[in-house]
């Protein structure tokens, strides 16, 4: 799985998101790994609407509705590939395969900061809701009084950040607002990872506490803003009468919710009142859930779904269904991949303290082999907290070149030189000065949890674990069910329970909902998802001089000096899916964001 932003994985993203998962045989190497518009190369004449099915990742379904997301339901298949449809944020990031803005699809102009980036003017472009009101201002106060009055249960908060480093909301007309900043700000950052998470939502529909009771301005006050979202939350949980319920036939994206089961299935059709430049084409459009990826796959080959996946167990058959009318397209999203140390973890955290330690552990990832013989080249090195694919201006040449290259003999050479006795296929020990904290007799022997289920994972575990070996450092091992794995890695204090050593889950970090990537939710000291408890010093300094400073000198400085730390292991990055789309469907941009946009999509006979 691969964690989010949001949570994520190869299905889903943890956040809940899903990347990928064994052997390939044939076909495009690295290079097809292009994520970019895709589409037909039927000639056919373009059909007047038309019905377009995505098939969705084996077990992950969307099943909250409610735009300000709790915790339990942070995920791509929520935020991305299901409310996005029918409410859209100020910024909606992922253009042309790139996690760029895709101007033409936000809500809202570019905004214009002034007053040394302390303040920022948002207009609003001329959209109305489905029920003919127009979209206005009012609407983001209504969201942002929300915010601050339940932010700890939203997913996305992270202190400091958004709503807390907006001293005012200003509304200067029904178009538009300035947010008075708490302090200089880089815009960048901030449009894309703040101003990126601000949705506007009904308030003339939405500002009530009951079902039948009367819209009012109840969110202004505190108490109030509670209540409606306590309401408001309610009614999210009722997922029988999403389809039904009146409170989502509000909307201002291009889609509206037709039918809705609990199993996961969506079907969508155009708004009618749609304010966008792009006008859905499709009659209708549909999210169909599978259980297993060979129930997909049936599907799939039987021609019965528009936009779905091969296994990458499967790979071998994307030539064969390529004669069956599909183009095969590997979908490249925004994300790092990663394994983290407990690092409070009392009895080896002093261990994995030791900076030599993490650069001999480096050392022994075979990334470039992982990527051609257990992926078959649909793959890349994850070098630091930056992505290398897709293309992007945020790398620095120091992270695209990998710092520590797959070397058991020097990983070993490493840990003799600090002070342990090494025993190839054995286990290795302290017997001098092994660094603060590391106790004489000390052993280098972890416990290794994994994500069990996904083939590829299990295989890199096991070179990693005879790797491993060769530099005289035993891995124990051992499969369990994802949602197990995450609970077990939660954050921990060494005065906790805290028994994990080391865990994979096997899909990292999706940069989604927060697209400049910054590191703050998962390397900063004490943020939610820093799962090992990695802190320092330098690093927070840096995260924060990304965020307010204009320039990509702050982010190069930032992330050559993670990427030479190592917070976590480096572990190389697969495509979230491999995907099959008929040639017959038209105008798909698999955004590195993960993020859907069938009103582009078109179909040809």
């Amino acid at each position: 799985m691969v964690l989010t932003s949001a949570e994520s994985g190869p299905s889903d993203t943890r956040v809940r998101f899903s990347v990928v998962s064994a052997l390939l045989a044939v076909v495009v190497m690295v290079a097809a790994c292009s994520s970019g518009s895709s589409g037909s190369s039927s000639g056919g004449a373009t059909v007047t609407g038309g019905t377009a099915t995505l098939a969705l990742p084996a077990g992950t379904t969307p099943d909250f509705i409610f735009p300000l997301v709790d915790g339990a339901h942070y995920s791509v298949a929520n935020i991305e590939q299901f409310q996005r449809l029918m409410w859209r944020p100020l910024y909606l990031y992922g253009n042309n395969g790139k996690p760029t803005v895709n101007q033409a699809s936000s809500l809202a102009e570019t905004p214009v900061f002034s007053d040394n980036n302390t303040s920022v003017t948002i207009t609003l472009k001329p959209y109305k809701w489905s029920d003919g009101q127009p979209v206005t201002s009012r609407d983001l106060t209504f969201l942002f009084n929300l915010l601050q009055a339940n932010k700890a249960n939203w997913a996305a908060y992270l202190p400091g950040d958004i709503p807390d480093n907006v001293k005012a909301v200003q509304v200067q007309n029904a178009q538009s607002f300035k947010l008075v900043l708490e302090h200089s700000v880089a815009p960048a950052w901030f449009q894309a990872n703040q101003l990126s998470q601000l949705m506007p939502i009904p308030q003339h529909a939405w500002d009530r506490t009951s079902a039948n009771g009367a819209v009012g301005d109840y969110d202004t006050t505190p108490t109030g803003a509670k209540a409606v979202y306590d309401f408001l939350i309610s009614q999210a949980k009722q997922q029988t009468s999403y389809a039904t319920n009146p409170l989502w036939q509000v909307v201002d994206g291009p889609w509206k919710l037709t039918d809705y089961r609990t199993d996961g299935y969506a079907a969508f059709v155009p708004n009618p009142t749609y304010s966008g430049s792009v006008k859905p084409k499709l009659t209708k459009f549909i999210e169909q859930p599978f259980t297993t990826e060979e129930a997909e796959l049936n599907v799939l080959r039987s021609g019965g779904v528009d936009y779905g996946y091969l296994p990458q167990s499967d790979v071998s058959q994307a030539q064969a269904l390529e004669g069956q009318g599909y183009t095969f397209s590997p979908w490249v999203s925004w994300g790092i991949n990663y394994s983290p140390f407990n690092f409070a973890n009392p009895t080896v955290g002093p261990i994995f303290k030791q900076l030599y330690f993490r650069q001999a552990m480096q050392m022994i990832i075979d990334q470039n082999g992982f990527v051609k013989n257990l992926f078959k080249g649909y793959g890349w090195p994850t070098n630091g907290p930056v992505p290398v694919k897709p293309d992007n201006p945020y790398v620095s040449s120091y992270v695209k070149s990998g710092p520590y290259k797959f070397n058991p003999t020097q990983a070993a050479n490493t840990l003799k030189s600090h002070g342990w006795t090494i025993h190839p296929d054995a286990v290795s020990e302290c017997t001098g000065d092994c660094g603060p904290g590391v106790a004489p007799g000390a052993k280098l022997e972890f416990s290794l949890i994994y994500a069990s289920g996904d083939p590829i994972v299990s295989q890199e575990v096991q070179a990693w674990k005879s790797a491993a070996a060769q530099a005289g450092i035993r891995l124990d091992i051992s499969g369990a069910p994802f949602n197990q794995v995450i609970a077990d890695a939660a954050p921990c204090t060494p005065g906790q329970k805290c028994s994990w050593q080391i865990v994979y889950w096997g899909g990292g970090w999706l940069y989604g909902v927060n697209p400049y990537p910054v590191g703050d939710q998962q390397f900063q000291c004490g943020a939610g998802a820093n799962f090992g408890s990695y802190c320092d010093n330098t690093n927070d300094a840096n995260i924060k001089a990304v965020e307010t400073q204009p320039g990509l000198d702050a982010m190069t400085k930032y992330e050559d000096y993670l990427s030479q730390q190592l917070p976590v292991l480096w572990i190389p990055y697969r495509p979230y899916q491999l995907s099959m789309i008929k040639k017959t469907l038209h105008g798909v941009d698999q955004s590195p964001i993960l993020s859907l946009t069938p009103e582009d999509w078109s179909l040809t006979k």
